[in-house]
């Protein structure tokens, strides 16, 4: 398509599809999440009103709102705050498999990252860096307040949602033996896939070499 004035409208038009690909299941996961909480108490109550098509309006149009002021700030602190939340998925991941552990549950896991322990923790000490580094240009060759506060203002308001929560709710810190690994969970599926694994380990790699090609 070298020379061809249609080449430019074509690759934005893929890049288009699939960037509305993408808003349109962030817009349907987020409303989901939003009114599960609020069914769950978690969130406000209004947000788990629906209107005569059984459609949550109120957490759509809340969503929404969020979604154009990210895509308004998306270049304001954007990467700082994508290494935020890989180290707090990290974070919950070494959590998970403690607990899992504390349980003696390890064998019913289908799948293991054969990085744990080391990889995990690579990955938080990694960002947290990256945080620090990311954020330099607020501080040279001047310190800029606005910039400071746009690339960290997230950090202290999410500490303190966390201890507002805390209050407010006065809930506990669940411990590793009282986490619920129950609920939602396949127990019958994978222990057949932990038993395959141990009676035939060749078997089982080959499935997930497999699996991770497709």
């Amino acid at each position: 398509m070298a020379g061809s004035t249609a080449a430019g409208s074509f690759i934005n038009t893929v890049i288009m599809t699939s960037v509305t690909s993408a808003a349109n299941h962030a817009l349907f996961a987020g409303t989901r999440l939003l009114y599960t909480l609020a069914v769950d108490r978690h969130a406000p109550k209004f947000f788990s009103a629906l209107n005569r098509n059984q459609v949550p309006w109120i957490a759509v149009l809340a969503t929404s709102a969020i979604s154009i002021l990210c895509f308004g700030a998306s270049y304001i602190g954007a990467v700082l705050l994508a290494y935020r939340i890989n180290s707090h998925g990290q974070l919950a991941s070494l959590r998970f498999r403690a607990a899992v552990k504390a349980q003696d549950k390890e064998h019913l896991l289908p799948f293991q990252n054969w990085t744990y322990h080391w990889g995990p923790w690579f990955s938080v000490i990694l960002n947290s860096f990256l945080i620090l580094v990311q954020g330099w240009s607020s501080f040279s060759p001047s310190f800029d307040v606005v910039t400071f506060l746009s690339l960290y203002v997230e950090l202290p308001i999410m500490l303190v949602m966390y201890i507002c929560w805390k209050l407010l709710k006065s809930t506990q810190i669940v411990t590793l033996s009282g986490m619920d690994l129950e609920t939602d969970a396949y127990p019958a599926e994978s222990t057949h896939s932990a038993l395959d694994g141990r009676k035939h380990p060749w078997r089982t790699k080959t499935h997930h070499v497999w699996i991770w090609l497709l």
